[in-house]
């Protein structure tokens, strides 16, 4: 594990780099709440998501790697799919919000972000049921685990099932 001094001198440049980033995020988000379906703003925000996700990486910063990374997942299915409805893009400003907001609270020193994740785990639900991808089952924040899997049958279901057919 890197010390205080040995983090800033390998990554002195991440702070400033990704508040850059956050802020390219941003702007590419206010072309698509202007036209939902601009295929450039949204390569752009994937782009500028994965850029921001691999430097978080590289500096050791998982919330900001992990917020990134899943919001860029989630995003990329959802233009995929066409379902950037307005609710989305105002989810996913919150998300932007929240990604500049970790940015800024990271340890210039020790590049330490300690943080409860129930916030981000939180938008990230909410930015998939409005993108159609899951449901919300409860007016309660869950965490959930990103990015989200789809619903199999569990082993044991599945050969209960299996017996029934059979007797």
């Amino acid at each position: 594990m890197l010390n205080g001094n040995e983090w800033h001198q390998l990554h002195g440049d991440f702070l400033s780099d990704t508040e850059h980033l956050v802020t390219r995020a941003e702007e590419c988000l206010s072309h698509l709440e202007l036209i939902s379906d601009d295929k450039d703003a949204i390569e752009c925000l994937l782009a500028t998501l994965q850029r921001i996700a691999g430097m978080a990486d590289a500096a050791s910063v998982k919330p900001v790697a992990g917020l990134a990374r899943q919001l860029r997942y989630l995003l990329y299915f959802a233009s995929a799919a066409g379902r950037l409805q307005p609710t989305a893009l105002v989810v996913l400003r919150q998300c932007l919000s929240l990604l500049s907001w970790q940015v800024e609270l990271i340890d210039p020193v020790t590049g330490l972000l300690p943080l409860d994740d129930t916030e981000q785990h939180a938008l990230l639900e909410q930015f998939g049921c409005c993108c159609g991808i899951g449901k919300v089952e409860s007016s309660h924040p869950v965490a959930v685990q990103w990015p989200v899997k789809l619903a199999h049958p569990e082993p044991a279901q599945t050969e209960r099932a299996d017996r029934s057919s059979t007797l």
